[in-house]
């Protein structure tokens, strides 16, 4: 009997192997939906803070992740989004706004410059240049 168990085990592991290659794309479309999967905020940003929208451009200021494999790490970041609402518009110009309460973000000539706790850092831009400016600020506990 065991020996039955263990070669229908491995005939039906070779069905199931060849059948998540030959339908992966529907595979991982069914996964993505179901409501225990989560996308990593590395490529999502994360949930939305706060939204600030102007004629131009709105910008979402992602709440800050401090992402590990277990529980929450000691070093996290936040992702702020920039996107254009009007395609005339060449360069990100944007006045400067407050992320949080020690968090200034200023963008000239699509160069974000962030000033925390009094310290200016130029952020390297992340994701598209098109029609949104994603840049990531990172942070520790």
């Amino acid at each position: 009997m065991k020996n039955f168990i263990a070669k229908f085990g491995a005939i039906l592991s070779i069905f199931l192997l060849l059948g998540s290659f030959m339908f992966g794309q529907q595979l991982q479309d069914l996964l993505m939906k179901a409501p225990f999967m989560h996308i990593d905020p590395s490529y999502s940003g994360g949930e939305i803070e706060n939204t600030i929208e102007s004629e131009c451009y709105t910008i979402n200021i992602h709440k800050t992740v401090f992402p590990a494999l277990i529980g929450e790490g000691s070093e996290g970041f936040r992702h702020i989004t920039i996107i254009k609402n009007d395609s005339t518009v060449n360069n990100y110009n944007l006045e400067t706004f407050a992320a949080d309460n020690e968090t200034i973000v200023e963008v000239k000539n699509n160069v974000p410059i962030v000033t925390k706790k009094g310290l200016a850092d130029t952020i390297i831009q992340k994701g598209p240049s098109d029609k949104k400016l994603i840049f990531r600020i990172n942070e520790k506990k």
